[in-house]
């Protein structure tokens, strides 16, 4: 498969309103401290550019990267500024900061809010969501469950397979049942190094490795030399970086900053177009794409 040269305008942004979170899960570069770009919190009047320049094309808006969105205090004014440009938004968000802010973020008329849940008791819940509290998540899912459906968002609840929560994806029903919840989704974690094999649950249907000769985890499936996402989509740090994807965490590959050229002169350029095809030839050999799912059958 061949990359479109020149690449298409994005149909879809990944915008990342902070790289702050108020938790410290294991596996997670923001929250284990592994992110090495710098910190901070997106310029609103940023925002409302990217949506300005690339409004004509886009589709949908993603309001999260790495860190917890609801961290931001213009997270409702970025999504109904999203909402008034005619772009579809979503965000992604631990939950435990929802609870106090769910009137402003569902009055913004949000399509889609995203909420991890990845353990059904405390216990299970913090060996992963270190500093969370699953009462507070618990109280974001009530307070968006007493929001008359046709005036709420879809609410999709996310929950992170492991080891130590895999027996209770059973009990997930009635949560879905209880805080009417219109969509369940099941994910494979994503673990860095032999150091964190332990996460791994035992029922392969619901991991994306396997454990090689010298336990390191490994993609069980092949990696494809294609990619639709960075094709189609871009994703902007707090700071207005591009990169090619959601898994380049420390914007080892950026190409450029949107505030100094525009979203599609960056896409196309050289440094940009040259990344993509290392992809589309050998994507097996480049880091960030060694923890990929997309395109992967399994």
């Amino acid at each position: 498969m061949t990359p479109l040269t020149p690449l298409p305008p994005p149909s879809f942004i990944s915008f990342e309103p902070t790289n702050y979170c108020n938790l410290k899960c294991p596996a997670c570069p923001s929250g284990s401290g592994e992110l090495t770009r710098p910190k901070g919190f997106a310029d609103l009047d940023f925002f409302k550019s990217i949506i300005d320049n690339n409004k004509k094309h886009l589709i949908n808006l993603v309001l999260h990267f790495q860190g917890e969105p609801t961290l931001h205090k213009h997270l409702p004014e970025m999504i109904a500024y999203t909402r008034k440009n005619n772009v579809r938004t979503e965000f992604s968000t631990n939950g435990n900061l929802l609870a106090n802010k769910v009137q402003a973020i569902v009055d913004a008329k949000p399509d889609k809010i995203i909420i991890s849940l990845d353990g059904i008791s405390q216990e299970t819940y913090n060996k992963y969501r270190v500093n969370g509290d699953i009462k507070k998540v618990y109280e974001s899912l009530e307070s968006l469950s007493k929001i008359q459906k046709k005036h709420r968002p879809i609410i999709e609840l996310q929950f992170l397979v492991f080891n130590h929560n895999e027996h209770e994806i059973p009990k997930l029903k009635e949560i879905k049942h209880k805080y009417k919840i219109d969509r369940l989704v099941l994910k494979t974690a994503q673990v860095y190094g032999k150091e964190q094999t332990s996460l791994i649950p035992k029922n392969k249907k619901y991991s994306r490795y396997i454990i090689d000769k010298e336990g390191n985890p490994v993609l069980k499936s092949d990696l494809p030399n294609s990619c639709r996402r960075i094709i189609f989509g871009s994703v902007i740090t707090w700071d207005g970086d591009l990169v090619p994807c959601c898994f380049d965490k420390n914007a080892q590959f950026k190409s450029g900053n949107t505030k100094d050229k525009s979203l599609n002169k960056i896409r196309n350029s050289k440094k940009h177009i040259q990344f993509i095809n290392s992809v589309f030839s050998h994507r097996e050999e480049i880091e960030i794409c060694r923890n990929c799912t997309e395109g992967l059958e399994a």
